[in-house]
């Protein structure tokens, strides 16, 4: 997978955790993109996220909504379950 897809599921991550308010940081490694100090999100090729806590395995999935949903249940279980709009965003 690409570092530029991964560096783009970043940032929708580190979005996410703010609309979520949960204060973890995001770090984008070369083969993981590592949330908090406890969950780590890997490429799984050809497409798709394998999402770990620590070494257990919590979820594989083909697309976004699947990973912020696994996220949400995991950092923020009592965040509101509304929908998350993933968008181009223009700087003024």
């Amino acid at each position: 997978m690409s570092s530029h897809k991964t560096g783009r599921v970043a940032r929708v991550l580190s979005g996410a955790l703010r609309v979520w308010e949960v204060s973890a940081s995001v770090q984008e490694k070369p083969d993981a993109i590592l949330v908090g100090d406890h969950l780590r999100i890997v490429p799984d090729a050809p497409h798709g996220w394998m999402v770990f806590r620590d070494d257990q395995l919590l979820g594989m999935h083909a697309g976004l909504p699947g990973l912020l949903r696994t996220l949400r249940q995991e950092l923020a279980p009592k965040a509101p379950r509304g929908r998350l709009i993933i968008g181009a965003q223009t700087l003024a």
